[in-house]
């Protein structure tokens, strides 16, 4: 990250530069005096677009690996339904799975927004793992499935530490002061100038004003996986509620 607060200084150094220019050139120098602020202003600019391509890039990696980590911790529900839907002593452990998928997408997804995880179904996990732990299948063939059970719990607990990693994600506060450093030069240099104001002039500033303001509401929005226009929903999770009452419908005994 090194490289951006090193862009951003760069960028005020050369306005710097550019003001003592102006006051040595004096307006005898017009000419000059114009290709200076000019010479600023594109290097503010060169900034200001590198600053937000990397921004941009970095918000796009956090959903995408926020939708896979979401993605991977339905799979892994599943999964353990699956695997404790043929021991009949699990009926109370297939309960816990819903109650924890069900709290998941009530309880945590609204805290999420906030860089943060209801507790609730963390509590419903331990309490998952632990009657698990206490599970006594009446067949000897089913202990391998409840320790395979075990494993995709401890799957299931690694996976909701991921997601909560995703939730505390969010992008550093030296891309958005970068690109407001940058952004207000891009639009302030030209002003500088004192010209007159014409049509091309105003459609010149407006233009800039418009493509600095974009690129930081548009990277403000996605600074996050959880909020903002681009946020991870619980559609993953609510496949999985889909996906428990097929496999209940699936292993239910045939009706005589």
């Amino acid at each position: 990250m090194g490289w951006v607060s090193i862009a951003a200084s760069a960028a005020f150094v050369l306005l710097v530069l550019a003001i003592v220019v102006l006051r040595k050139k004096g307006q005898e120098h017009q000419e000059q005096r114009f290709s200076a602020v000019d010479f600023a202003a594109n290097i503010a600019l060169a900034v200001y677009l590198l600053v937000l391509a990397y921004a941009v890039v970095l918000c796009k990696d956090a959903i995408t690996a926020a939708e896979a980590d979401s993605a991977a911790e339905s799979e892994t529900l599943t999964e353990l339904y699956w695997t404790l839907a043929p021991i009949p002593e699990a009926a109370p452990l297939k309960v816990q799975i819903r109650q924890y998928t069900n709290q998941s997408i009530t309880l945590d997804w609204p805290m999420m927004s906030n860089d943060t995880l209801s507790p609730l179904p963390g509590r419903t996990l331990d309490e998952l793992r632990a009657a698990l732990h206490r599970l006594r299948p009446a067949e000897p063939a089913h202990e391998n499935l409840r320790q395979e059970a075990l494993s995709r719990a401890a799957d299931l607990s690694h996976a909701r530490a991921l997601r909560a990693d995703d939730a505390a994600t969010r992008l550093e506060d030296i891309f958005m002061i970068s690109m407001a450093l940058s952004g207000a030069l891009v639009i302030a240099l030209p002003w500088t100038l004192g010209i007159r104001p014409t049509f091309a002039t105003v459609v010149s500033d407006a233009i800039r004003v418009t493509v600095v303001v974009v690129g930081v509401v548009f990277v403000q929005l996605s600074s996050h996986p959880y909020s903002g226009f681009n946020a991870v929903e619980p559609t993953a999770f609510e496949v999985a509620v889909q996906q428990f009452d097929r496999i209940d419908r699936q292993l239910a005994p045939p009706q005589s």
